[in-house]
């Protein structure tokens, strides 16, 4: 459970970084998300940032496949606190590009809800 919270923290601290001027009017962007078929990981355009999110992926991946073995999973669990302070870290540098920063927090919930699912 403390897990769940961990990723719902991050989802909240990179929605809490979007750029909040509403009065200053931009041109219309069209962003596209492109997500990977294998992994389901947006792209970003920081490569720090990518290859953190293919990692973080790839963890999660593996964190959920691992929650219906109590002795991965207390190996996992380890890891996790390691992985909260590395996205910390990226929800830093993608405070600079909300864009980027609304594709993470996306992607993040997307994760959240799967790890809900598979507690079911």
């Amino acid at each position: 459970m403390k897990k769940i919270f961990a990723v719902l923290a991050l989802v909240g601290v990179m929605t809490s970084c979007k750029d909040k001027k509403k009065d200053e009017k931009k041109p219309e962007e069209t962003t596209t998300t492109t997500i990977t078929a294998a992994t389901g990981v947006p792209t970003f355009s920081d490569p720090e940032v990518q290859k953190f999110a293919n990692d973080y992926g790839a963890f999660m991946a593996e964190y959920r496949a691992g929650m219906k073995d109590p002795a991965k999973l207390a190996e996992l669990s380890k890891s996790m606190t390691d992985w909260s302070t590395r996205a910390q870290s990226i929800g830093m540098k993608l405070a600079s590009t909300p864009d980027e920063a609304k594709k993470w927090a996306d992607w993040a919930l997307a994760l959240s809800q799967q790890m809900m699912e598979t507690m079911k």
